[in-house]
């Protein structure tokens, strides 16, 4: 039988993801001279073994490609979009489109980009920190175009907990958010899961994922606070398996 050498011949195994990254594309990159090679060189040295590209406002068409192609069987690299939406005044809560790595990734560029009107063209005339997304409507393309929605909460900058509205207006804002439009919580610190399992899950619906990520911006000075471990393969659909089992199959933890 045919394994798929992004699979394991053993089952579930617990790896190493970080699925909130950048490179150089995007416009406030530390290091826009890092190479893709450089990239995938070291997260590898790292131990991630999926990655997901969420550079801002844009898919990189070209890169994600070459990333795929250097990354070969050691490294699984998801194509991936942040966005600023319109929620939460001048702290703008931000969000995350994640997709498989299987997808024709200029199609999925080209259907995105047009549907939100954020084509080059639109960046470089309103400039990429002015550029905003309203959230129901992207989450819902997100969806349609086969991804994922992660979004900023707990003590993250940009959080979904910043929103302007009185405890009990903001609790049902976010119930209909989670219930409607959000697939992953991204939180700041380690401190943050506990709180959200005492605190707000029951007063949710579902409980949801809760991931840990590095949101590098400077590939040549990499860190976490603390490693993100997903229970499966090296493929998008490990990390779709993760909102069914949301304990079962995330960790954030030094080591596994």
């Amino acid at each position: 039988k045919f394994v798929s050498p992004k699979s394991s011949p053993l089952g579930s195994v617990w790896r190493k993801w970080d699925i909130h990254f950048h490179t150089p594309s995007s416009y406030e990159y530390g290091q826009k001279a890092a190479s893709n090679q450089e990239i995938v060189d070291g997260l590898v040295k790292t131990g991630v073994e999926v990655v997901a590209i969420t550079d801002h406002h844009r898919i990189d068409t070209a890169r994600i490609k070459e990333l795929q192609r250097l990354g070969g069987a050691k490294l699984t690299v998801l194509p991936g979009i942040e966005f600023r939406s319109e929620l939460g005044g001048s702290t703008s809560v931000h969000f995350i489109g994640i997709f498989p790595e299987s997808v024709d990734v200029v199609d999925l560029w080209t259907k995105l980009s047009g549907k939100l009107n954020i084509t080059e063209a639109d960046i470089a005339k309103q400039g990429d920190d002015k550029i905003y997304c309203q959230f129901v409507q992207t989450a819902k393309i997100i969806r349609e175009l086969g991804g994922l929605v992660s979004v900023h909460a707990g003590k993250k900058s940009n959080s979904i907990e910043e929103l302007k509205n009185s405890d009990y207006i903001k609790q049902i804002i976010k119930k209909d958010l989670v219930r409607d439009c959000i697939d992953i919580y991204e939180v700041g610190d380690v401190a943050d899961i506990e709180s959200y399992v005492k605190n707000v899950f029951p007063n949710l619906d579902r409980p949801i994922p809760l991931i840990l990520c590095s949101d590098n911006h400077d590939s040549r000075n990499y860190t976490v606070k603390c490693p993100l471990w997903i229970k499966g393969d090296k493929t998008f659909e490990a990390l779709r398996q993760t909102l069914f089992e949301p304990f079962a199959r995330v960790q954030v933890a030094n080591e596994k």
